[in-house]
């Protein structure tokens, strides 16, 4: 009888305790509870309208600047559009949750390229490739690439405003991490991700918000491991790996996110390596190894003979503005520290007064405030110092445009971290040994991230992060988002 009394106790406190923790969340809407389906019609129907768009504009095209066309060939892109979703799919941008920018960008040029490779190869094969354009494809191709992208940025946008882009997920962590995690997916939605839950990382399994997780339909849950106990990080892997006993209306865990203490490094310069079931993290420096280098600087050399022919008439016209405005040279050269720790000289265009260091001198000797400021970023928001012209070249980055000289000389890259001045070596610390062993670039990630309103030590970081997890398509990436930033005026002084 006691034995049955005490087992009656235990199911009554567990009842009870279960009714506790799945009261811990309201139940979520239905636009939360089904995010995931929500988001992936969401990108599919962009990119269906993406990919029609591209292959009309490029009939338009054809039929512009070549002639007319067989408009009868229109009905055959729509079994083909079975293939591009297909293809996307299998290269995981469904439903795009947790998806780095860069790494979209990447999985979505070798699948589009996939997919007209094998049209290329099929309509051979067929020997029907005489009755398809080869300037269509080639047009539908490269329009693919930038309006799919684009459209899917407008979708997420679109889908913030509608507030359904976001599958809700929990946190287990509440320490100084699991916060920074929250506030992070908080300001990044893009990633559609939508932090509901947080959970203490150091109480019992059991007594943990488990039900309430499953009950709310949460189906990603994220594992800040330094801010756990190992008996409760061991209790959320056996459940992923063995399942959970799960009640009536209860959703399992399908996905764990484990953020570990090299959550630093960046998962660009990460890759996974299976060792007969163990988990091996090989942690790459990319942009410090021979061969990276080498492509990096084919893509400086051949960038910058395309944008300097391009941009040569509106270069005069800087020139014959900055002659005007003041008295003085057109070009500015400041001293850096580049590759190596050499110093080198910096082309600008000159935008400010013939007397500029005396002048800043001046002014932060009378102004403590403006010193601090100084001090701080190394930057000052009104400063003095700037011409008419040059408030405006600096406003949308044009005076950063002669450095292409320098990256034709080999002395900087059109990507990489800032060049500093020689008296800043002691703020960057043990990181400047990174520093020394990359060229510098006209921008770069702090540029991307806020530009003058980035703090140096964030600064700093972000560089170090670039280092470490550079590829072509970081570059690619940054280089857009540089584009997006100038003209939008982000953080610009």
């Amino acid at each position: 009888m006691k034995v049955k009394k005490r087992r009656k106790e235990f199911v009554e406190s567990r009842k009870s305790n279960y009714d506790a923790q799945a009261a811990l969340i309201p139940p979520l809407p239905f636009r939360q509870r089904h995010a995931r389906e929500f988001m992936t019609l969401a990108l599919l129907l962009s990119d269906v309208a993406s990919l029609l768009l591209a292959y009309t504009l490029a009939l338009w095209l054809r039929m512009r600047f070549v002639g007319d066309y067989d408009f009868q060939m229109f009905q055959n892109v729509f079994p083909i559009l079975f293939f591009f979703i297909l293809m996307y799919a299998l290269y995981g941008l469904y439903p795009g949750v947790g998806l780095s920018p860069v790494y979209e960008i990447k999985q979505l040029v070798n699948a589009t390229s996939m997919v007209f490779l094998l049209i290329i190869a099929l309509t051979f094969w067929l020997r029907t490739s005489t009755n398809y354009s080869r300037f269509v494809l080639t047009a539908t191709w490269l329009l693919a690439f930038v309006l799919v992208q684009l459209d899917r940025w407008l979708t997420r946008i679109i889908g913030r405003i509608l507030d359904f882009w976001g599958e809700p997920v929990a946190v287990v962590g509440t320490g100084p991490e699991g916060q920074q995690i929250v506030k992070f997916l908080g300001e990044h939605t893009r990633l559609g991700m939508r932090p509901v839950l947080t959970v203490d990382g150091n109480i019992p399994y059991e007594e943990s918000a488990l039900v309430s997780i499953n009950r709310s339909n949460i189906a990603t849950v994220i594992l800040i491991t330094s801010e756990m106990s190992p008996e409760l990080q061991a209790s959320f892997i056996n459940d992923q790996r063995y399942g959970y006993h799960r009640r009536r209306g209860e959703k399992s865990i399908s996905s764990l996110i484990l953020i570990t203490s090299l959550g630093w490094v960046g998962s660009l310069g990460i890759t996974p390596h299976d060792l007969d079931g163990l988990l091996g993290l090989e942690v790459r420096q990319n942009l410090l190894n021979k061969w990276p280098n080498f492509l990096k600087r084919l893509i400086d050399l051949a960038l910058t003979l395309i944008f300097g022919v391009l941009s040569a008439p509106f270069v005069l016209l800087i020139m014959a503005l900055i002659c005007l405005d003041s008295p003085g040279g057109i070009f500015y050269k400041q001293e850096r520290i580049g590759r190596r720790g050499s110093i080198f000289k910096m082309w600008k265009f000159r935008t400010m007064q013939a007397n500029a260091d005396q002048v800043l001198a001046k002014y932060l000797a009378e102004s403590p405030k403006m010193k601090a400021e100084w001090d701080s970023t190394q930057k000052l928001k009104n400063d003095p110092r700037i011409t008419r012209v040059g408030k405006f070249l600096r406003k949308f980055s044009l005076d950063e445009i002669p450095q292409l000289i320098n990256v034709v000389k080999g002395e900087m890259s059109l990507v990489g971290p800032r060049p500093y001045f020689p008296e800043q070596q002691e703020i960057y610390g043990e990181g400047i040994k990174l520093y020394h062993r990359v060229r510098p670039g006209m921008t770069g990630m702090w540029q991307i991230r806020g530009r003058n309103t980035t703090s140096f030590k964030e600064r700093a970081r972000l560089d170090e992060y670039y280092i470490r997890n550079w590829s072509v398509w970081l570059d690619i990436y940054i280089l857009l988002r540089t584009g997006l930033v100038v003209l939008s005026n982000q953080g610009a002084y």
